[in-house]
């Protein structure tokens, strides 16, 4: 009857054993993929933060005169009066 009852106990433990040894593993996978996760997530938070950075420093200059200048020239081809535009025809493919 101890034999039975040793031999039971055992069966349970293993079965228990191996039972944890792979509910270990599938928490350490689940683990690894959020990890991965977290790490994407703070890469689209860091350019987020760039972009950000980028078009704070855009509302800043906005009001400099130099910054409106160069968009009044760049966007408009504006240029101020007395002004010479010279235009390099070489690199606009008009030969």
């Amino acid at each position: 009857m101890k034999k039975g009852k040793l031999r039971l106990k055992n069966i349970f433990m293993i079965a228990f054993i191996i039972y944890a040894a792979i509910t270990i593993f599938n928490q350490q996978l689940k683990i690894d993929e959020l990890r991965e996760a977290e790490q994407n997530e703070i890469s689209k938070i860091e350019s987020v933060r760039n972009d950000n950075d980028r078009l704070m420093e855009m509302i800043n200059n906005a009001t400099s005169v130099e910054y409106i200048e160069k968009m009044a020239r760049e966007q408009l081809g504006l240029v101020k009066s007395g002004e010479k535009v010279y235009i390099d025809q070489s690199s606009t493919g008009m030969d």
